[in-house]
């Protein structure tokens, strides 16, 4: 079993092609979150998670992962649809 202090070792020089997926997938993980919990949340919680998913974001485009990001974005199974999120 590795240590922590190798396990960070390792991301710290991780190249993006080797983050891609980690990242790409919180992306969904936290768009099906709010699609799943949506009027389970209140304002603040929606905003929450609503910041969290804008630096999932980021940090895809960081690693050169914008198009890959803006393509989980748009998946239509990950979102809410427009009538269900206007009823709020």
């Amino acid at each position: 079993m590795k240590d922590l202090r190798s396990t960070i070792e390792e991301i710290a020089h991780a190249q993006p092609e080797d983050l891609r997926e980690g990242y790409l997938n919180r992306l969904r993980r936290l768009l099906r979150l709010r699609r799943d919990h949506f009027e389970e949340l209140n304002e603040q919680g929606l905003r929450l998670l609503d910041r969290s998913i804008f630096a999932a974001y980021c940090d895809c485009l960081d690693i050169g992962q914008g198009e890959a990001a803006k393509s989980v974005l748009k998946d239509v199974r990950l979102t809410l649809s427009l009538t269900r999120s206007a009823k709020r």
